[in-house]
């Protein structure tokens, strides 16, 4: 949510609901990975947003591995970020900023 411009998200430990209210607000189903703006959430099994992340264009994504203090923003090649994201019974889903 910081990475698109929600002020105070990058201070915020971000919890489910927020993050779905802003999904719903601010972005469509849909997109594309090798599209800037696409944002990327993997879903449980019960639809609950694990983990979330967004494509900056050309094969790259923006993501932080969890909400500890230690970990930090990266940037990665979006096959590594899918690769490092996955988990049993998670689902990818995509939508885009609109």
């Amino acid at each position: 949510m910081a990475a698109c411009g929600v002020e105070g998200a990058q201070e915020t430990w971000m919890l489910r609901e927020p993050f779905e209210d802003w999904l719903a607000e601010h972005t469509a189903k849909g997109g594309h990975d090798g599209e800037p703006g696409t944002v990327l959430v993997w879903r449980s099994a019960d639809g609950a947003a694990q983990h979330a992340a967004l494509t900056l264009g050309n094969g790259w994504a923006l993501h932080k591995p969890s909400q500890g203090w230690m970990s930090p923003t990266k940037v990665l090649a979006l096959q590594e970020l899918k690769y490092s994201a996955r988990a049993g019974g998670r689902r990818l889903h995509r939508r885009h900023l609109r």
